[in-house]
């Protein structure tokens, strides 16, 4: 008859369990390597002092296109709502990929493979883990947003809920991502034009509706694209034309996301499915 100690020991590990355990790690982790957290906190607030640099120097003619004219006051609050939403994209795109070049750095991503926990959830968990550290960084624009937009708090409440949404939908798009590396290693050249790409395509820097009518097309074929829309709507107080009425937008975000995540499980059950089939050295 197995022992209590035995029996505890062969209880199967949930998806819980796995991303409990994987934030834990990370944070871990993370906190023992300051240098390197440091400095993705340095990257973030280069970014932070272009975007203010930048929102002194130039001014946007948008009263036909976002239904006003934009200069310094209002360039800021444009910019510092594209960087709430870069800190979530940054964690989503780009901790599944490194924390596959990690495990295979390290040789653990056999480990990992071989046996019977959730690979989504440990993936989930890498990017949890990094959103947690990125809350010192989101809140405190999160703050400066409150502040110089003196928008309701309804409004900033909204805020939050956009960029939890587009962080749901981004980690289904981060793991697909990584699943890249899974098979052919080096790619993080790939992922850097891919997040360049997005970043430009999105309206980070400008509103998506003064593109080309082409460049407006590829752009809405990217979730933070209603993400950066959306932000920019409540921060402004509804002061702003949205690309398309704002319960539409919504509907749009919340479909990528359950598109993203189903494509995505699908996804990494092929890649296990072919690591089991060929060996786990390919991966």
């Amino acid at each position: 008859m197995q022992s209590i100690e035995a029996q505890s020991m062969a209880r199967p590990v949930t998806p819980w369990i796995t991303l409990k355990a994987t934030v834990s790690k990370d944070l871990r982790v993370a906190i023992r390597y300051l240098p390197n957290l440091i400095g993705n906190f340095v990257q973030l607030g280069v970014r932070v002092l272009f975007f203010l640099l930048l929102s002194s120097l130039i001014s946007l003619n948008g009263e036909e296109t976002v239904g006003r004219d934009m200069t310094n006051l209002d360039l800021f609050i444009f910019f510092q709502g594209a960087l709430l939403l870069f800190v979530f994209i940054r964690t989503a795109l780009w901790t599944p990929i490194n924390s596959v070049n990690r495990d295979l750095y390290n040789g653990t991503l056999e480990f990992l493979y071989s046996n019977p926990i959730s690979r989504y959830a440990y993936y989930a968990g890498t990017i949890l883990a990094e959103a947690i550290l990125g809350l010192v960084v989101f809140l405190p624009l999160y703050l400066v947003l409150v502040f110089a937009s003196n928008a309701s708090i309804q409004d900033m409440l909204m805020v939050l809920l956009v960029c939890l949404t587009v962080l749901v939908t981004l980690v289904a798009m981060g793991i697909m991502i990584s699943l890249l590396g899974l098979l052919w290693r080096q790619v993080n050249s790939i992922a850097e034009v891919l997040n360049i790409s997005f970043e430009l395509l999105a309206g980070a820097y400008f509103p998506v509706t003064a593109f080309p009518a082409v460049i407006q097309y590829l752009a809405y074929m990217l979730p933070f694209t209603w993400g950066y829309d959306l932000i920019r709507y409540y921060s402004f107080g509804g002061q702003w034309n949205t690309i398309i009425p704002v319960f539409y937008e919504w509907i749009i975000i919340i479909t990528f996301g359950v598109v993203f995540t189903a494509v995505s499980l699908y996804l990494l059950r092929r890649v296990e499915q072919h690591a089991k089939q060929n060996g786990l050295h390919l991966i």
